[in-house]
């Protein structure tokens, strides 16, 4: 439970998740964004590194708010969006949860290394998934190249992000060999 002490003194409880950061953290750097907006910059940027339900994106921000870490403000013309921004309370839960260690170790999901695991034949994954890495490896690659990512964390993530892929690809590359 995270502890979130508002101007006007009270306290609430709630829950926060890496969503919850997510949410803070884009806020923080677009101060009134929309949940759309929130979206379209997830699928362009954490989305492969932390998966994310639609829904979550679109509940979030109005739980932030109602806890006091998000301002919402609603807007109208013709059509009703409402815009939230980080604020001092939400600031500080974010730099708190950015200041802690981590100490869970991610998970391998990769439904064909599961297969292999069951015996399923290593070669044919092994085409598949190599094409998919290398794909994945170029386009972080371009990322890379034209330079888009103004911030040192998205920049250090990306990194992380091409060191897996070629990790990936050195895997099925020995697996296909060894398989024939």
């Amino acid at each position: 439970m995270e502890c979130c002490a508002g101007q006007d003194g009270k306290l609430c409880e709630m829950r926060l998740t890496p969503t919850s950061y997510i949410v803070l953290g884009l806020a923080r750097w677009s101060p009134g964004v929309t949940a759309y907006e929130l979206e379209r910059t997830i699928n362009a940027t954490v989305s492969h590194m932390w998966t994310i339900q639609r829904s979550q994106i679109y509940r979030e921000p109005a739980r932030l708010a109602e806890a006091g870490l998000l301002t919402a403000e609603t807007e109208g013309d013709g059509r009703t969006r409402t815009r939230f921004t980080i604020t001092p309370d939400g600031e500080r839960s974010l730099d708190a949860w950015l200041a802690e260690g981590v100490q869970d170790m991610p998970q391998l999901r990769d439904l064909a290394i599961l297969k292999v695991f069951f015996g399923a034949g290593p070669q044919a994954l092994a085409r598949t998934r190599l094409l998919a890495h290398q794909a994945r490896l170029k386009e972080y690659e371009l990322l890379r190249e034209v330079g888009g990512l103004a911030q040192s964390g998205p920049r250090l993530a990306l990194e992380a992000a091409i060191a897996h892929e070629r990790t990936s690809i050195r895997y099925w590359s020995d697996l296909a060999k060894s398989s024939s």
